[in-house]
């Protein structure tokens, strides 16, 4: 460990998972932002009288895309951990 090289190879690995994962919590917000939107949408059909079969419908609509993509997120992160993990 007396050169730098051996150094930067161990702070290579964390760099690459901080990136990745910074790359995945963007993806993350991109897909969960319908989610959101699709919440306020709910709440102002609510408020003109949508019949309530379709207000349910989009609500399981929007926690189906939110825990999907959290599961997916978490997946991916966990993923990404191992592979660093691995690399070091």
């Amino acid at each position: 460990m007396a050169n730098g090289q051996d150094v930067g190879e161990y702070t290579s690995a964390p760099k690459t998972f901080l990136i990745e994962a910074l790359v995945g919590i963007s993806i993350f917000i991109i897909i969960c932002a319908p989610a959101v939107g699709l919440s306020y949408l709910i709440v102002f059909l609510g408020t003109i009288g949508i019949d309530r079969f379709i207000i349910y419908g989009l609500k399981s609509a929007e926690y189906a895309i939110f825990v999907v993509d959290l599961i997916l997120f978490f997946r991916f992160l966990w993923l990404t951990f191992l592979r660093t993990w691995r690399t070091l």
